[in-house]
């Protein structure tokens, strides 16, 4: 799911200011832009050249005696929010946190990051299907011992010891596991999680619903502290809104620590222990306090200083007082989100949420502005230059333990850094973000003969001629931010693509007219072209930018100007025959009121449309019949291009099938469908299938809890494509295959390339014998296939898996 509070960014942040031009130029110069953006809906431009989908790794070509497939991630590189920074005091280790997927260590030797979540390093409990498909919620290296590793993740924490090569369970007693969102509102604040710099033992634990917790032997047992009163309610909505105390131990003059900790409750104020954390009571003050921080930090005399993003103040407290930093320096009142002191020198660095930046050398008296400007390192993902925007998403920034006035910042896109000796007036930020996948895989599709392209939240359509190298840019355009929720391609033209992108800031960011772009490519997802017009589904308004947005969409496998369209917000689908100029409601009959679909909430994982990709014009779509169209559950069909439809199954095809089902077309076989309802939780999971276009359904034995289903080249001598899914096999997860239409399924591998993430689509390739796709909940996508390598158990920290087929 995309980042919640990415709906409060205005447009302008986003909008460099231009200078003055002479009016009648300007005139001239917007009439020149009009014209030639028409023209763009209407002509299609200069087509890419051919391309295809990357060389097989085995020259096999089929299955093998002793065969073995690699794992790899997929290259695209950052694209996610890192919520949080830290560091041991000598920069031997350096990790991060995200807010979709996992955490992060830097590796000197490999040069990248590496993720820390994986099948190899977590305990056995966690080996198991969307074993951790979470962001982390804290993450803390201990200062005085750089080995050892606290997480905080999915209700439990987590320690290390060894760098990240094994974890355990450090709260494996009750009352964990404890309530708290790593991806939620309050996940850009912190630290959550503090560590002595003396004793790497005595670790301190701050949670939004329990409190503080204590732990004075690495996590074998805790205590609630219960002297520090939780966080007020922030919000009328239901349940408690609020972060989760912060904590810090204070470091005074010389470095030093005291033993003195500070902790932060929301809509309290400080509190101070001076007993390791064992009682804490207010922070004595002589004037006003403040009730909201965001950040916080020691400078290098000892001062405390914050960001309180709620009253949009800085604070320092120093000699028994806190002063309001903002109203005495006159700076203006703004969000700010990131502080940090540089511990070689006077030195207070300030960042607001957009990238704003202010510093000060004299204690917080006075303070000078920093501009940015942000490129992409020599070996990150070229794509990345993007994120130089007024606009400039900061979530924690601090200065490098070894190298001298260097500055990191944990950013919307991933890593920077910053060379910022004191007086600087532009953070030059340099991405370094390489090894980090935290795309949320949407979809990913491969025509014949084509390259793979791969559909994500927030950074568009990728199209990968090489799977090993970074993505240089992205489709529609180069936009800040748009959405590629789905793809689909058509038998009749393989190189002409569809897609339904969106920008999911939904309360913000039309001004320039492209916050929905969906639309068609007629090269393989190289360019795109926007639909020249967007119909106005039943209960909108013509301009309402989002009105038909999100969603499913399918193109016929005969015509390629035929066109369904099904929209979030259950509104009504849409179908066009001209490529998108014009477009005709869909009436399924029976339909009641203005919200007649089937997709209701825009972030669904839902694929409920298809084409038959074996007979032009047949269109099928699921629906699960939400109030007050009850009557309209099951599968619908259309043989005239979505014109007129007729039902063909009644009710639900699997149960608890409105969230992430999907429906698929087998290519080249008329009538032939598999649906799963991709839940969990439902009493039924079992995969099903239809040859019958749709009228009757199977179940496939012993094939349950199946994520999403591909269909890949044909063994040499079957007559059907190989079927693979990810789900479980006789009870037995992992990454299955068939070659002989799902009478027998082989496991490929358990994990692959040790991902404990959740599986949110799949894709395989029809040109090379065994590969396929796997797109992730918050970590990209990692591909398979027969390879000429040597089988092994993947290590914790390794990159690259290969895996025995069948073992």
């Amino acid at each position: 799911m995309p980042p919640r509070d990415r709906s409060s960014i205005r447009y302008e942040q986003f909008v460099k200011p231009r200078r003055k031009r002479w009016p009648g130029l300007m005139a001239a110069l917007l009439l020149l832009l009009l014209v030639a953006g028409v023209a763009a809906y209407i002509v299609l431009g200069n087509e890419s050249a051919a391309h295809a989908p990357p060389p097989a790794l085995s020259n096999a070509g089929g299955p093998v005696e002793g065969e073995a497939y690699q794992w790899k991630a997929v290259a695209i590189g950052g694209g996610g929010f890192i919520t949080g920074l830290s560091q041991d005091g000598s920069g031997k280790t350096f990790v991060i946190r995200s807010d979709v997927y996992g955490g992060y260590i830097w590796d000197a030797k490999a040069d990248r990051w590496k993720q820390l979540i994986t099948a190899a390093a977590m305990p056995e409990q966690d080996r198991v299907q969307d074993g951790i498909a979470q962001g982390v919620y804290e993450i803390a290296v201990a200062p005085s011992r750089p080995e050892r590793i606290y997480m905080a993740v999915k209700g439990q924490v987590y320690r290390t010891d060894d760098a990240g090569k094994r974890w355990v369970l450090a709260s494996a007693q009750p009352p964990f596991p404890l309530k708290w969102d790593a991806n939620g509102e309050y996940r850009l604040q912190g630290a959550f999680i503090a560590v002595d710099p003396a004793n790497p033992d005595l670790v301190l634990l701050g949670t939004p619903y329990d409190g503080l917790w204590r732990s004075d032997d690495a996590g074998g047992r805790w205590a609630r502290v219960g002297s520090l009163p939780l966080g007020l309610d922030r919000d009328p909505q239901a349940g408690l809104q609020a972060p989760g105390p912060m904590i810090w131990f204070e470091q005074p003059l010389g470095g030093k620590a005291t033993g003195r900790i500070f902790a932060f409750a929301s809509g309290r104020g400080m509190y101070v222990s001076g007993d390791s954390g064992r009682t804490f009571a207010p922070l004595p003050s002589r004037t006003a306090h403040p009730l909201s921080l965001r950040r916080g930090t020691f400078d290098r005399r000892g001062v405390f200083f914050g960001v309180d993003d709620q009253t949009k103040s800085i604070w320092a407290y120093d000699k028994g007082a806190w002063r309001d930093i903002t109203a005495t320096a006159g700076l203006g009142p703004k969000i700010y989100s990131a502080i940090a002191a540089n511990p070689r020198a006077e030195q207070i660095v300030v960042f607001d949420h957009g990238g704003a930046g202010y510093q000060s050398s004299d204690g917080g008296t006075s303070w000078t502005s920093i501009s940015h400007n942000v490129k992409a390192g020599a070996k990150d993902p070229p794509w990345l230059r993007v994120a130089d925007e007024v606009y400039f998403p900061t979530a924690d920034i601090r200065f490098d333990a070894k190298i001298p006035n260097r500055l990191w910042v944990a950013a919307g896109m991933g890593v920077f850094h910053a060379d910022m000796p004191p007086g600087s007036s532009v953070a030059q930020w340099e991405s370094h973000s390489r090894g980090i996948e935290e795309l949320v895989a949407n979809d990913v599709i491969q025509p014949p003969g084509q390259s793979p392209a791969f559909a994500a939240w927030d950074f568009g359509i990728h199209v990968k001629d090489d799977l090993n190298a970074y993505s240089t840019t992205y489709g529609p355009k180069e936009r800040v931010l748009i959405a590629a929720q789905q793809l689909d391609w058509t038998p009749s033209d393989p190189r002409f693509m569809v897609t339904n992108a969106s920008d999911t800031r939904t309360a913000c960011c039309w001004q320039d007219g492209n916050a929905v772009m969906a639309g068609t490519s007629q090269d393989g997802g190289r360019s795109w072209r926007k639909f020249y017009a967007l119909p106005t589904p039943a209960g909108t308004k013509a301009d309402d930018p989002w009105r038909m947005s999100f969603g499913t969409i399918a193109v016929s496998a005969g015509e390629k100007k035929n066109i369904v369209w099904a929209p979030a917000f259950n509104r009504q689908p849409f179908v066009t025959n001209d490529g998108g100029a014009s477009w005709k409601a869909v009436s399924l009959p029976g339909a009641l009121g203005d919200t007649p679909g089937s997709f209701k909430e825009f972030y669904y994982q839902r694929k409920t449309l298809t084409a038959d990709k074996g007979k032009g014009g047949v269109f099928y779509l699921y629906h699960s019949g939400e109030t007050p169209n009850e009557g309209l559950a099951g599968l619908w069909r259309s043989h005239d291009g979505g014109e007129s439809w007729q039902k063909q199954y009644e009710g639900e095809i699997a149960p608890q099938s409105n969230f992430a089902a999907k429906l698929r077309s087998v290519p080249g076989r008329e009538g032939h469908l598999f649906f799963t309802n991709g839940h969990a939780s439902s009493g039924d999971t079992v995969l099903r299938r239809s040859t019958d276009k749709g009228a009757t359904w199977t179940k496939i034995v012993n094939v349950d809890r199946v994520d999403d289903i591909a269909f890949g080249k044909a063994a040499p001598g079957a007559s059907y494509p190989a079927l693979y899914v990810s789900g479980r096999v006789g009870g037995v997860y992992g990454i299955w295959r068939s070659l002989d239409n799902a009478a027998n399924w082989q496991r490929l591998v358990d994990f692959p390339a040790g991902s404990l993430d959740q599986v949110t689509v799949m894709a395989a390739d029809p040109d090379v014998f065994g590969r396929v796709y796997l797109g992730y909940k918050g970590s990209g996508w990692i591909w398979g296939e027969p390879a000429p390598c040597k089988p092994a158990p993947m290590s914790s920290l390794a990159t690259v898996q290969c895996s025995k087929v069948g073992g």
